[in-house]
């Protein structure tokens, strides 16, 4: 079998596009799973599942797919909702998860330093809302 180079460019060209097609779509399909997860567990209480959930969704990044964005969303709503509560560890995991995450999901056509500085501004307000512990009273 005689290839040409110009057949085994396209040849080399198609199978890249094929395998970042299925790696789109299998990162697609795990950030949706991750956030109907998350959810799930939100809605019982259950804390570090969900936040480990929405911290995989926020990581599965795929050009075009809302999940990503969806899961930075989660992790900053149970922040928020713990911070209201009260709840400074479930609010710290769920800051540091959303800090971790948008570290972890950097790449060239993705930017999430947003995300991190969200992440830091919450973990910033816990930290100036904490009481002294050696002030009079605590």
């Amino acid at each position: 079998m005689n290839v040409s180079h110009g057949q085994a460019r396209l040849l080399a060209a198609t199978v890249l596009v094929a395998v970042l097609g299925i790696a789109a779509v299998h990162e697609s399909s795990t950030g949706a799973r991750e956030l109907a997860a998350a959810d799930a567990n939100a809605a019982k209480g259950h804390w570090p599942e969900a936040i480990a959930h929405a911290r995989a969704a926020a990581e599965a990044v795929a050009p075009a797919s809302p999940w990503s964005e969806r899961g930075f969303r989660k992790l900053e709503s149970i922040g928020l909702d713990a911070t209201a509560r009260g709840d400074e560890g479930t609010a710290r995991c769920a800051y540091g998860a959303m800090r971790t995450a948008a570290l972890q999901a950097r790449s060239p056509w993705s930017d999430h330093s947003d995300w991190e500085g969200r992440a830091e501004e919450g973990l910033s307000r816990l930290v100036t809302a904490a009481p002294d512990p050696a002030s009079p009273g605590h």
